[in-house]
């Protein structure tokens, strides 16, 4: 086994108009947060400059129409708890659009379904990311497939006292994940920290190559969400 030293993973998550991204670093299995109330995705990345894989919660790759193929395949995985999950991400057109209703009504012109308030919600975050579509480190993650791909089932949901427990649970096989979330940034909540770090551990599952990807062939690099 080679003595060099592994490069950090970062584990980002979008949330509230904030990133805020867990680094983990080889076999130490603790992991540190950095960024919170970053203005943009460029600035989380370039804190942790020798990140390797950087897994982030955010749509990347955007459909010229249509629906992403990615965005059913993880509801499907997900089963009857996806629809509130994992938000199906509208064409490029409408994510570029001004407004929600102006989006809106480009898809209803086109003769696409309407994308919600929430989806849309994520258009300057998705824009934002879309910039590093090239870049060979950025790879898309979902925390809920992530935590699949670890118990092998769908979680309760993270707002409750039983997802989090949960998420705790799944997490402490891999790393020492109570003191991680003592080290989380102010106004940072857990439940934005445990998606982070399951951001983090798919990323490790990305740079040893045994990452689960939706869809499964996913030979056109995007888009697709890795778990």
């Amino acid at each position: 086994m080679s003595g060099r030293a592994q490069r950090p993973v970062l584990g980002v998550d979008g949330c509230r108009g904030a990133w805020l991204a867990a680094a983990v670093v080889g076999d130490e299995r603790s992991a540190r947060f950095v960024g919170w109330a970053l203005g943009r995705f460029a600035d989380v990345v370039a804190v942790v400059v020798d990140a390797e894989v950087v897994a982030v919660d955010i749509p990347v790759g955007l459909a010229a129409t249509g629906r992403r193929v990615c965005d059913l395949e993880g509801r499907r995985a997900l089963g009857g708890r996806a629809s509130a999950r994992l938000f199906l991400v509208p064409p490029r057109y409408a994510v570029e659009a001004p407004t929600y209703g102006a989006a809106n009504d480009l898809l209803r012109a086109r003769g696409e379904p309407a994308v919600s308030r929430q989806a849309y919600a994520l258009s300057r975050a998705m824009l934002e990311v879309d910039a590093f579509v090239a870049d060979g480190r950025v790879h898309e993650v979902h925390p809920d497939l992530s935590f699949l791909a670890m118990t092998g089932h769908a979680l309760a949901s993270k707002h409750t006292r039983v997802g989090r427990a949960e998420r705790v649970a799944a997490l402490a096989g891999w790393l020492d994940v109570r003191t991680a979330l003592t080290r989380t940034p102010d106004h940072a909540g857990d439940d934005d920290a445990l998606d982070a770090l399951a951001a983090a551990w798919t990323a490790t599952r990305v740079r040893s190559g045994c990452a689960i990807s939706y869809p499964a062939d996913a030979s056109a690099r995007w888009p697709a969400i890795r778990a």
